[in-house]
């Protein structure tokens, strides 16, 4: 293998070496001359430091292996303490011979020989069981390593001070002199070898390091996403064959020293650049210091989806010239595919979970609604009124109950907010009074504030009722053996923003977690407190409380949507969810809801609300008005038109869209309103009829209904205009509302 270049330096040194070599050569050869004065060591003095450094390395090990035996109870440890303690055992025989020696050797040595013979003696009559190390043993074993450090210093010493005698001893000036021209020429030799071995594994080195940029090149190429490495100056250093084919380029346009602006107006899609200026990156490089990379999702020339990631890099020494960036490309077509499939494949799972969990409660609904009915049913004599109304309300209850269930599910799967009213806590407290004691059960103590002193709020009546059931719920679940549930509220009024976490711990309830984090706005609150005397929530719930499926009960008791339904109410009122805690303290779940205040927009006086008004009544009609009711169920369609003919209106009824286009068609006169369910069977839908119908008779006045809606949800797309909405399930009150504001909008009242 040729040599490396920097042979000749070696030749150099070669000689300086040699000349430094001879020149210590001269000076071994006047300390030889001055070491042979003094003659041959003691034979006795080398013995008996052995016999030291055997003795000292014997006890550090036991002290060692002990130790360790202590805190890992390891076998190793104790056979090498019962293996150190025989080694010192079989010293004290030889310690009769040193001692002599180390008295001869000088004074000064009684007092440590006479411990160490003592300490000897005792662990010679030790067990050889770590375990069985007596007491005091391990002070005993100290005692012996620190004399024997003090004999070894000693004898360091006494040993310099024989060198010193050598040094005046001059009888082997001649034959170390000798020794020191063999060895300067063994050295010359030994040098011109090491250095011969340099040149060697330098030439290998630069081998390796072109071995191993090639072997980074194939890896470069190897790898799925491309890579570009830019200098500073924005020219292109090195790149891998798969940026071309990522980024959708031509074969031959990437090469050396391309300029970044240059592959930047390449990359355009829809007349906008894919990679950034290159006037950021070298603000970014100006500042020579590393920033986070910056990562962007886009379509390719190509219509592949990408992920550009553009990194700096600096070099270590901070040169301008060896800083620049490196931009990757890859291509996440498969990858978002795969994601879109996990979704889709989790939102199936979510809506198992849902159904299950949902059927409970809907059963439950259902058994309340047919039981009262068959009672109604039975009760049909006439002395039986006020009992049977009393069962066809609890079923109506029953029914708003699942209205609302069915409403809040629609609101939370879709992240809609209702339309707050102004609500007094004292109806609320009145209603829960007398349907709490049937829902908890007897076994629990249910106490409800009044509220006759509290501000009205700003909240939906029957989702506060539904949040407030499902927290008593909560609270029945978590006192299985009995226990008390109260229902409490107080104002609270904030000077400034307040943090709801810092607010004082009551009852010890010291665990706490919050729906929302800022802080609350200062103002007038409502504080809803509902507490149970349970044994609290662990750490672990806590952290998972408002999560979606979450819950603590067997698979099929509930659906894990409780306190998310609370949240998702407090996120629409714009209040908050405090949850406190403690051992065996029972939780206390508080909403924060807003004072029903509203401010005038031109005087910026805070006004109490009002509730909302009734639409005006449609003027009076000259003829009867002819509606059209188009309904797929049979059921809902008799409803419809059995309470819109008694309202007095001439009605139509059809099963689909062409049956209520042949209907309206053979109609007589003119077709006034159009009742319509969005989804119909059929080529026609509710939203395609009604355009049609509009477009035929002028002002026609259109209902949708529907059960997908709410009573918050924008109008469809493709609707007509002025159209009004009307969620299933509804009642009479509601359809003929929706009527009368549909009419009232044709008649331009």
């Amino acid at each position: 293998m040729a040599r490396h270049p920097a042979r000749r330096a070696h030749v150099l040194a070669l000689i300086g070496a040699g000349l430094l070599i001879v020149t210590f050569g001269t000076m071994g050869i006047e300390l030889g001359n001055e070491m042979a004065r003094h003659g041959d060591l003691d034979r006795q003095s080398t013995a008996a430091g052995s016999y030291l450094r055997n003795l000292h390395h014997a006890t550090s090990e036991a002290r060692i292996c002990y130790y360790s035996w202590l805190a890992r109870k390891q076998e190793q440890d104790a056979a090498c303490y019962t293996r150190a303690l025989s080694q010192l055992a079989a010293a004290r025989s030889g310690y009769d011979g040193f001692k002599a020696v180390q008295l001869r050797e000088g004074a000064g040595r009684a007092e440590p020989l006479t411990v160490v013979a003592h300490e000897l003696d005792e662990v010679a009559g030790w067990k050889p069981e770590a375990a069985a190390m007596p007491a005091g043993g391990e002070q005993a074993l100290t005692a012996l390593d620190n004399n024997l450090s003090v004999l070894s210093h000693v004898s360091t010493m006494d040993q310099a001070d024989r060198v010193a005698n050598m040094l005046r001893n001059t009888s082997w000036q001649r034959r170390l002199g000798l020794l020191g021209i063999l060895t300067g020429v063994l050295s010359l030799i030994s040098a011109g070898w090491v250095l011969d071995r340099s040149s060697l594994a330098a030439a290998r080195a630069e081998a390796s390091s072109r071995d191993l940029a090639l072997r980074l090149r194939a890896t470069l190429d190897s790898l799925s996403l491309g890579v570009a490495v830019f200098g500073a100056d924005g020219r292109l250093w090195h790149w891998n064959e798969q940026l071309g084919t990522v980024l959708g380029l031509e074969r031959d346009f990437l090469k050396f020293g391309l300029p970044y602006d240059t592959l930047s107006a390449a990359l355009v899609v829809g007349g906008v650049p894919l990679l950034e200026p290159f006037e950021h990156i070298e603000a970014s490089l100006s500042l020579g210091q590393s920033v986070p990379p910056v990562m962007v999702e886009c379509k390719g020339i190509n219509g592949a989806d990408l992920e550009l990631c553009r990194t700096l890099f600096f070099a270590p020494d901070g040169a301008a010239a060896r800083r620049g960036f490196v931009l990757t490309a890859a291509d996440i077509s498969m990858r978002l595919r795969s994601e879109r499939a996990l979704g889709e494949a989790q939102k199936l799972r979510a809506l198992g979970q849902l159904t299950a969990g949902i059927a409970h409660d809907f059963k439950n609904l259902l058994t309340v609604i047919l039981g009262n009915l068959e009672l109604a049913a039975d009760h049909d004599q006439p002395d039986h009124v006020e009992q049977r109304q009393e069962y066809l309300s609890a079923a109506t209850h029953a029914g708003r109950r699942s209205e609302a269930l069915t409403g809040q599910l629609l609101s939370f799967i879709r992240r809609q907010s209702s339309t707050p009213d102004s609500l007094s806590l004292s109806d609320l407290f009145s209603f829960l009074g007398g349907l709490l004691g049937r829902i908890i059960g007897p076994r629990i103590v249910v106490e409800c504030g009044n509220g006759s002193d509290i501000w009205p709020v700003r909240a939906d009546p029957a989702q506060l009722e539904s949040a407030v059931l499902n927290l008593a719920i909560n609270a029945r679940d978590a006192m299985p053996t009995g226990g008390r549930l109260r229902i409490v509220a107080r104002n609270v009024t904030f000077s400034v923003n307040a943090d709801l976490m810092s607010l004082p711990v009551e009852d010890g309830r010291n665990r706490r977690v919050v729906s929302d984090p800022t802080p609350l706005p200062a103002g007038d609150w409502v504080r809803l407190d509902v507490i149970d005397s349970g044994c609290g929530m662990t750490d672990e719930v806590l952290h998972h409380l408002f999560e979606p499926f979450f819950t603590t009960k067997e698979e099929g008791a509930g659906t894990g949507l409780g306190m998310a339904m609370v949240l998702a109410f407090s996120q629409q009122v714009k209040g908050r969810v405090v949850v406190a805690t403690g051992e065996r303290r029972g939780t206390e779940v508080s909403l924060w809801l807003p004072r029903a205040v509203a401010v005038d927009e031109v005087t910026g006086v805070q006004q109490t609300l009002l509730p909302r008004a009734t639409p005006p009544a449609v003027k009076p009609q000259v003829r009867p008005i002819q509606v059209l009711v188009v309904e797929d169920d049979a059921a809902i369609r008799d409803i419809v038109v059995t309470i819109l003919g008694m309202a007095g209106h001439r009605v139509l009824e059809a099963a689909d869209g062409e049956q209520a286009f042949d209907v309206a068609a053979s109609a007589e006169g003119k077709l006034d309103l159009l009742v319509t369910d969005l989804q119909l069977p059929g080529p026609l839908d509710g939203l395609t009829l009604s355009r049609v119908l509009a477009g035929r008779y002028e002002d026609l006045a259109v209902v949708y209904m529907s059960g997908d809606l709410t009573p918050d949800s924008p109008s469809p797309a493709g609707a007509v205009e002025g159209a009004h909405l009307l969620a299933k399930p509804f009642r009479r009150d509601g359809l003929m509302r929706a009527v009368t504001s549909a009419l009232s909008a044709r008649a331009g009242v």
